[in-house]
């Protein structure tokens, strides 16, 4: 069985490199510009997107929750600005079966400003 031309001597390296050379820019742009990512990367947002949503859900419950608590506002508001989180976790312990992480009472607690802030401007 005779050979094509494109794969003897010559040609056949020059056609293996091209092969190569293809084969990288394909991966380097791919990673680049084409949005690919690794397996490890695409845990990270899926982890990421996945807090995310749940903070999208759980911050209004943990606002309703604060604000409907006795004495909260009043010591939300006499705290300073650096350990509001604390005074929302020591009121909400869980929200919907999610303990009180500091991520989580941060969330909250700029929540309840905001929500004062709304309160505030309407009176």
């Amino acid at each position: 069985m005779k050979l094509p031309a494109i794969l003897q001597g010559e040609a056949r390296t020059r056609f293996l490199q091209g092969i190569a050379f293809g084969a990288v820019a394909t991966m380097a742009i791919g990673f680049a510009w084409g949005g690919w990512v690794t397996g490890e990367n695409a845990r990270i947002r899926r982890a990421s997107a996945e807090t995310s949503g749940r903070m999208s859900v759980l911050v209004p419950l943990c606002v309703a929750q604060f604000t409907a608590a006795d004495g909260a506002i009043a010591k939300f508001k006499a705290t300073g600005p650096y350990s509001r989180e604390n005074v929302v976790s020591e009121f909400v312990k869980s929200v919907a079966s999610t303990s009180m992480d500091y991520s989580f009472a941060k969330a909250c607690a700029t929540g309840v400003e905001t929500e004062i802030a709304k309160t505030a401007t309407k009176t």
